[in-house]
């Protein structure tokens, strides 16, 4: 993280003088420098280790590499706050390792950016949450989550690991989809956990 805000910090001072609007300008700089430095170290970082899939115990070199992702993911989105507009999402998303396919709509939160795929014109409603990661006990499970293409998550729902959703299938607002559940092509599914409405 030191070697991150070091490096922002540097692009910044290469920065011409911008005059009266100096401080703005340069902590515009420092904070998309900032994601970006994170997203090519995290790049670099998976290609050497690539992101943990399975089950593992929190004591184990998996959760510490998992965690250590997790943490850089997180400061780097708070950096990159200013510059996340509906059309700039799905880039920064894939940004930090996600398959992102064109015209998704994500209004929802992603973690474990590695694990998601999301097809061609899928959407994530707002406040969504899907992660691939669930601790339970001493242990933590991650596993890929794929959204197909033209699938729907709903407003308020939350995905969990091994999930998948079919083409044009639709988990309606509020739903739970549970680890491991499987969302057939052009279903309907709802409620807590999902289950198929039609």
């Amino acid at each position: 993280m030191l070697a991150l805000v070091a490096l922002s910090t540097l692009t910044v001072l290469a920065l011409p003088s911008a005059g009266t609007y100096r401080v703005i300008i340069d902590a515009a700089v420092f904070l998309l420098a900032y994601g970006v430095y994170t997203m090519i170290l995290l790049a670099l970082l998976r290609k050497r280790w690539p992101y943990p899939h399975g089950t593992f115990s929190m004591d184990s070199g998996a959760f510490t590499w998992w965690k250590l992702n997790a943490v850089l993911v997180d400061l780097a989105s708070k950096a990159l706050s200013p510059y996340r507009l509906v059309f700039t999402e799905s880039l920064l998303h894939a940004g930090f390792g996600a398959t992102v396919r064109s015209q998704t709509a994500i209004a929802g939160v992603l973690r474990d950016h590695p694990m998601l795929e999301i097809d061609e014109r899928a959407t994530i409603g707002q406040n969504s949450v899907i992660t691939a990661h669930a601790i339970t006990g001493d242990v933590i499970v991650i596993k890929p989550i794929r959204i197909g293409r033209s699938a729907v998550v709903g407003v308020n729902c939350v995905v969990m690991p091994g999930v998948e959703l079919g083409e044009r299938a639709v988990l309606a607002p509020g739903a739970v989809a549970i680890v491991d559940t499987k969302i057939p092509a052009n279903e309907l599914w709802g409620g807590i956990p999902a289950r198929k409405i039609r």
